[in-house]
């Protein structure tokens, strides 16, 4: 009788144990704040996050903040806002309706990357403005997270 239960007992673990494994969940990355440059507090990054992803709940645009050390040598922040963003899937593909926030810091420079949909409501102009006046201004204090922040909020503001 006792070595019934065990054998059923040991059974029932082997069963369990395999159903385990083949539910086991992946978690793939896919943060709206990619910090490689160590800019960013955790408490300001989820911060960030949030304010994005209820954006991107709300309207269906995404944003991604990037930053990094420096941009590889022969590419320009443009370049390589854009290249990074259509690596990344920025935006729906049906609708092109991504940003991306490239922030390098050893170089000092900070570019905006629009999708083609989005071109059309936040321009090269509008982007540049809130770079020069929204962004720099904060970031020579070293207040980096509120120049993010502050241009999310007129990101959002004239992208709605």
């Amino acid at each position: 009788m006792k070595k019934n239960i065990i054998h059923i007992l040991l059974v029932s673990f082997v069963i369990v144990s395999c159903k385990t494994k083949n539910k086991e969940v992946i978690h793939i990355n896919q943060s709206v704040v990619q910090d490689y440059a160590s800019i960013f507090s955790e408490f300001e990054r989820d911060s960030l996050s949030k304010k994005i992803i209820d954006f991107e709940n709300y309207s269906t645009n995404e944003i991604c903040i990037y930053t990094i050390d420096s941009i590889p040598n022969n590419e320009t922040a443009l370049y390589y806002a854009t290249k990074m963003a259509n690596q990344l899937g920025v935006g729906k593909k049906e609708k092109d309706n991504g940003l991306l926030i490239l922030i390098s810091k050893y170089d000092r420079q900070i570019e905006i990357a629009t999708g083609y949909s989005t071109e059309k409501i936040l321009t090269d102009n509008m982007c540049k403005t809130i770079i020069d006046s929204t962004i720099v201004p904060q970031f020579k204090n070293r207040y980096y997270y509120e120049g993010i922040n502050n241009a999310l909020d007129s990101i959002i503001k004239r992208w709605n």
